[in-house]
């Protein structure tokens, strides 16, 4: 438990390093929580910033999470719970959630961050990378005909611990990995409180090309 407790604390000082905030902040001469949607995330840097750095600051909190999840997966003690098989991607995806958690409040920047999509893709990529394409290209699907991010990251969070269980049923413990990537669904789902309010309204914003329609 306490080698959990650290990596958790890992997680969420590696995820506080919030690169929409430093990236607007140094190179654009902004703070990007006061443009745009307000949101310090990837999707409003592109809206205020353009798309290149938008996908620029999205790889990078990727990044982080993958890098976190990977050691923790492979080199950390990978299987403290004694899962047998699918041990060290739970542990693994515990670390995202600690990410996770940094990337929404993130204590370096008065803990006003993004809402976890981009650390959601990282999620994917370090438990099962068949599953992170599979659902990548269900957001991209989703995203075109929509145009709305938060539709598309809402359903592909839902859809993750689905999938999970789909792919994992038949190994021991499956459920406990489907537990954990609910937590990080429930988790973005919460931060995305006012995008579902204004989705039932239908006055959600629609992404086009760094421009707020």
């Amino acid at each position: 438990m306490v080698q959990i407790i650290i990596l958790l604390a890992i997680g969420y000082l590696l995820g506080s390093i919030n690169f929409s905030v430093l990236v607007t902040k140094y190179i654009g001469k902004i703070d990007i929580r006061a443009h745009g949607s307000g949101n310090a995330g990837g999707t409003n840097v592109a809206r205020v910033m353009g798309a290149k750095w938008g996908i620029t600051v999205m790889a990078l909190e990727i990044l982080k999470g993958v890098v976190l999840g990977f050691i923790a997966r492979y080199a950390w003690p990978v299987d403290p719970f004694l899962l047998g098989e699918l041990g060290p991607q739970i542990t693994g995806a515990i670390a995202v959630i600690g990410v996770m958690f940094g990337n929404m409040y993130p204590c370096f920047h008065d803990f006003k961050g993004g809402k976890g999509v981009t650390t959601l893709g990282a999620l994917g990529i370090v438990v099962d990378w068949r599953i992170f394409l599979a659902l990548f290209a269900l957001f991209l699907t989703i995203f075109f005909i929509t145009k709305i991010v938060s539709i598309s990251s809402i359903i592909v969070s839902v859809c993750v611990p689905i999938t999970m269980a789909i792919v994992y049923m038949k190994y021991e413990y499956w459920w406990v990995l489907c537990l954990v990537c609910a937590v990080d669904t429930v988790m973005l789902i919460l931060r995305h409180r006012s995008n579902i309010v204004r989705l039932i309204n239908g006055t959600e914003n629609k992404f086009n090309l760094g421009k707020k329609k």
